[in-house]
């Protein structure tokens, strides 16, 4: 680009010409005062305010030129093929020749992929001098008519919008009908509208109104979202912003009683590494006391939980590693490369669990400083918010039972008889975040310099680690323990009863005879538990906990496992109805022998019955021959005599000569 005499230029809310140029000076005139002003070229160059006129050719704007990679192909040519043609034009006009003859070669040189008039080439080749490349485009594919909205129309939308965000979803027909009495109660009767096709055209154009017949939850989530725009919020290292949330998940669980109930997942994310610091299910709301065992399982690595952890952890995964010949050491590799990151910092919104004072006071004697979100404002925390989708999309959705999100997607007949019991499915959880989530690179974790290069989270802790290397102490066994819950117990010969399980010690016999914390042995003991490792409960005893294990069950037996996976499988229907026939067949036979209370007249007849019945153990009826009939063979049989045991064989005669 290229600027002399004759230029125009804006400076200082001034117009300019340039009128004489030097190596070093240029020599301004102003267009609408009668001054001059000499200024050193490069200063002009560079100061922001002076705006250069016709400097840049038409046909090389950057926008002409997007503006034509745009377009599609078959126009895109057409295109070209006029700006090819009119700038020899504009050269040869430039250079002194007549128009008239120029543009009867532009249409034979045209005619074979072009048909156009001399007036089109002429009218074609003046907007290509005035705008360029944007002259030559269609103008109705960018510009099209806009119509003219009322404005009592657009602020009756605004209105209805607004109010419809905690309201039930409608139809379309319900807006058109708001509308038109709103604007009659607003400004009465005489006011001219549009016709119902416009109103539903100006409805679905809105950006409030076209949503009142949507979703209402997408409706509200929508409105939460700050007017603002959306910025960044990172992290500078690992556990300086971590996040916590709960959520239900679209996926049964079974019960100790065999019943099924939907699970709550709670986890922990860290934003600097995108990693899941802790995740575990309950099959029921979230309380204060789950909340520290999240805690607990976030603050102790793996390798480092009480004994029984990595016993359990064996035993759940066998179900389904044992049929891919997957070892056990091969899932313990990545539960141990997790990395530990102690969170400094934790964000959570305002649910009751999370404002309690047992939990606030927890993270205040861990150390951990808590802030609260904004009320009903996830993208106070979306990094959590985010991946609770992730976890649907690449675990939820797998297990047997999922329920597809919402009901317009949930199965008629989805399958539920291998839904997970609750340990089962904490332990799949733990082992899913540790070998796909943590080794899985993520948008999040991108390259700067290589945006199309992302990392794990894994990858990102051990980068952290080498440019900042910090030393997070974990907690240990006796730690992760005291934040585990607690419930009174009693001591008994055999050990302790808890959630249908008995628990021994080889110390039973001490703590019995001095009594735990002091107390006697039939005394309540405190105890500690993890709500997903039943294999071991502790009790604190002299300042430290002892553990207690699960008696040992079927499932440490050979074919332990198959024979309940088998007592699972059968005809749960049938099993059912036998059990109540039997029940009430228990119930009758139960009822037989009962007699009222303080009725002795009703006694002494039932005793005399029951001597009477040589069919009961304490009869004392005697057994006379009866007189056989003549055309009877005469044996040995011995024919009892009828007694009143049985009501039935007392009123038909039938049925008792048969029975004789």
């Amino acid at each position: 680009m290229r600027a002399g005499i004759g230029t125009q230029l804006t400076w200082d809310d001034h117009e300019f010409v340039v009128i004489a140029v030097d190596y070093r000076h240029a020599l301004l005139r102003s267009l609408t005062e009668e001054f001059v002003r000499e200024v050193v070229i490069e200063e002009l160059l560079r100061m922001p305010d002076v705006v250069w006129r016709d400097v840049r050719p038409p046909s090389t704007e950057p926008t002409d030129l997007q503006l034509i990679a745009g377009l599609p192909e078959t126009e895109r040519r057409s295109v070209e093929l006029w700006v090819e043609q009119l700038e020899v034009v504009k050269r040869a006009v430039d250079a002194g020749r007549d128009l008239i003859p120029l543009l009867a070669d532009v249409r034979a040189a045209l005619r074979p992929d072009i048909e156009a008039s001399t007036e089109t080439v002429r009218r074609k080749f003046q907007r290509y001098l005035a705008e360029g490349v944007v002259g030559l485009v269609d103008k109705r594919r960018f510009n099209g008519r806009k119509p003219v909205i009322d404005a009592r129309i657009a602020g009756a939308l605004s209105d209805l919008g607004a109010a419809g965000v905690k309201r039930s979803s409608g139809t379309r027909t319900r807006t058109v009908d708001n509308v038109k009495w709103m604007l009659e109660e607003d400004f009465g009767e005489g006011v001219e509208l549009p016709s119902d096709r416009t109103l539903y055209r100006l409805i679905a154009a809105h950006p409030t109104a076209r949503k009142l017949n949507a979703s209402a939850r997408g409706r509200e989530t929508a409105a939460n979202k700050p007017g603002r725009a959306f910025g960044l919020h990172g992290s500078l290292r690992p556990g300086e912003h971590v996040q916590i949330d709960s959520t239900i998940i679209d996926v049964p669980s079974r019960l100790l009683d065999g019943r099924l109930n939907r699970a709550e997942l709670t986890i922990i994310h860290d934003v600097a590494t995108r990693s899941i610091l802790a995740a575990m299910v309950r099959a029921i709301a979230t309380n204060s006391a789950d909340l520290a065992g999240v805690l607990a399982r976030a603050l102790t690595p793996y390798d480092m939980r009480p004994p029984g952890a990595r016993e359990h952890r064996e035993r759940m995964s066998a179900t389904w590693a044992g049929q891919f010949m997957i070892t056990q050491e091969r899932l313990d590799e990545h539960r141990l490369a997790q990395p530990y990151i102690f969170p400094e910092t934790i964000t959570t919104d305002n649910g009751k669990i999370f404002r309690s004072r047992s939990f606030r006071e927890g993270c205040a004697r861990l150390g951990i400083s808590l802030i609260f979100a904004a009320k009903e404002t996830p993208t106070d925390k979306p990094h959590v918010e985010r991946t609770f989708e992730s976890m649907v999309t690449r675990f939820v959705q797998y297990l047997e039972g999922f329920t597809g999100g919402s009901v317009e997607r949930r199965g008629r007949d989805e399958p539920t008889d291998e839904v997970l019991a609750l340990a089962q499915l904490q332990e799949l959880l733990e082992d899913w975040v540790a070998i796909e989530w943590q080794n899985r690179t993520h948008d999040g974790l991108a390259d700067p310099l290589l945006p199309g290069r992302h990392l794990t989270p894994n990858e990102m802790f051990r980068a952290y680690r080498r440019v900042a290397p910090e030393i997070h102490v974990p907690f240990g066994i006796d730690d992760f323990i005291g934040l585990l819950p607690a419930k009174t117990c009693t001591l008994q010969d055999y050990g302790i009863n808890f959630k249908r399980r008995v628990y021994r010690s080889k110390r039973l016999p001490e703590l019995r005879a001095a009594g735990a914390q002091g107390e006697g042995a039939t005394r309540p003991c405190r105890i500690r538990y993890d709500p997903h490792n039943p294999l071991y409960i502790w009790i604190e005893h002299d300042g430290q906990f002892v553990p207690f294990r699960a008696a040992p069950d079927l499932l440490d037996e050979p074919m332990g496992g198959d024979i309940w996976q088998q007592s699972r499988a059968v005809n749960v229907d049938a099993d059912r109805a036998v059990r109540e026939d039997a029940a009430q067949l228990a119930d009758r036979m139960k009822r037989a022998q009962w007699v009222r209370p303080g009725k002795k007249h009703n006694r002494k007849v039932r005793a005399a019955q029951v001597d009477r019945d040589p069919m009961h153990y304490t009869s004392n009826a005697q057994t006379t021959a009866r007189e056989e009939p003549v055309n009877e063979a005469i044996g040995d049989e011995v024919i009892w005599e009828r007694g009143s045991g049985f009501s039935l064989l007392a009123d038909d005669d039938g049925v008792w000569e048969r029975l004789t």
